[in-house]
C-alpha cells in the first residue's frame, strides 16, 4: 500500500513538472505587420480584439472563448464593449487585464504607442493581399498555440486559391471580363470613386477568379486609390462590383439611375453586382469565399 501511494505521488509530480515545463518553454517572439517585435511568453487566454477584422481571425481559429473585449463596431457581442475603434479607450482595455490586444494597421497604428505606454502587449494585423491573410493565420496559430488548427486552415485557404487559379489559368486574357470594383456607392455628390489596384487583396480576388481589374496597373495606400468619372467612362468595364454598407437593392438602383454609370457597358448589360461592404472590407479568412463568388459573377457558375 505504501509503495502504491508513493508511486501515485511520483506520477502526479511528474505530470505537474511536464505541465510547468510546457508553459515555460512556450515563449515565442514574432514580428507583426507593423514591423514590431512582439514577445509572447504564454499563449494568450484573455484577448481584446480592437478591430472587427481581428475578431474574424480569432473566430476562424476557434478562439472566441478567449475574446474578452471588442469595439462597438464588432458583430461579435459576447465580450465587453471597449468603445470606439479610434481613439481606443486604453483605460477600459487595461481594466480587462488582457494578455494581448490585437489592433489593425493603418488608421489604428497611432493607438499602439498608447497601449505600449500602458504596458499592454499588442499585436498589429495589417494584411493587404491573400497571401498576407494566409501568413497571418499561421502566425496567430503560433501565438495562441493552436498550430494544428491554423495549419489546417492555411492548407484549406491555399487550396481554395490554387484550385481557382488552376481553373481560370486556361482562360485567355482577351476572353476575361474587364472588372471594376468600388467601395463608393455612386450618387450626385460623389466626385470620385474608391477602388482597389495592385497590392490589394481585391486585385488578387479579381485576377485569380479570372477577371481583368481595370485599376490593376495602379496602386495606393494598401492598394487603394481614388479614380474619377472620366477615367471610368474611358475604361468602360464589362462588370461592376460595388461594396455596399447599406441596402443592396438601393445600391443597385443607384448605379442603374446614375447619370454617368447608366451609360456604361456593364450597366446596359445588367452586369452589376453588389456585395456586403462590411464583410468584404475585413481582410480575413472569410475573404477567400469571394473567389467562388467572383468567379460566378464573371462566368455564371460555369
Amino acid at each position: 500500500m505504501v509503495k502504491f501511494e508513493k508511486s501515485g505521488r511520483i506520477r502526479k509530480l511528474t505530470l505537474l513538472f511536464l505541465i510547468v515545463l510546457t508553459v515555460l518553454s512556450f515563449g515565442i517572439t514574432v514580428v507583426d505587420d507593423a514591423g514590431r517585435i512582439v514577445n509572447i511568453s504564454v499563449a494568450p487566454r484573455r484577448v481584446v480584439s480592437a478591430a472587427p477584422t481581428a475578431t474574424r481571425y480569432l473566430q476562424a481559429l476557434g478562439l472566441e472563448n478567449r475574446i474578452i473585449g471588442v469595439t462597438e463596431w464588432d458583430n461579435y457581442k459576447k465580450a465587453e464593449n471597449i468603445g470606439n475603434l479610434v481613439p481606443l479607450n486604453v483605460e477600459k482595455i487595461y481594466s480587462l487585464k488582457p494578455d494581448l490586444v490585437i489592433v489593425f494597421g493603418g488608421f489604428q497604428l497611432p493607438e499602439v504607442e498608447k497601449l505600449e505606454k500602458a504596458n499592454l502587449n499588442s499585436y498589429v494585423l495589417n494584411p493587404t493581399t491573400l497571401n498576407d491573410i494566409i501568413k497571418a493565420v499561421g502566425q496567430l496559430g503560433a501565438i495562441f498555440n493552436v498550430k494544428t488548427k491554423s495549419d489546417t486552415l492555411v492548407k484549406d485557404l491555399t487550396k481554395q486559391m490554387t484550385d481557382t487559379g488552376i481553373k481560370t489559368s486556361k482562360i485567355a486574357l482577351d476572353k476575361r471580363p474587364k472588372v471594376f470594383y468600388t467601395a463608393t456607392v455612386p450618387d450626385a455628390s460623389a466626385k470620385e470613386l474608391w477602388t482597389a489596384g495592385a497590392g490589394s487583396y481585391l486585385n488578387d480576388l479579381i485576377a485569380i477568379a479570372g477577371g481583368r481589374n481595370i485599376a490593376g496597373q495602379y496602386t495606393g495606400n494598401n492598394g487603394w486609390l481614388p479614380v474619377n468619372w472620366e477615367w471610368l467612362v474611358q475604361q468602360d468595364p464589362d462588370i461592376i462590383i460595388v461594396g455596399s454598407y447599406g441596402d443592396e437593392k438601393a445600391t443597385l438602383q443607384a448605379v442603374r439611375d446614375h447619370a454617368i454609370m447608366k451609360n456604361l457597358r456593364a450597366v446596359k448589360n445588367n452586369k452589376i453586382f453588389v456585395v456586403d461592404g462590411d464583410e468584404i472590407s475585413q481582410v480575413a479568412p472569410q475573404t477567400f469565399k469571394y473567389l467562388d463568388i467572383f468567379y460566378n459573377f464573371f462566368y455564371g457558375g460555369k
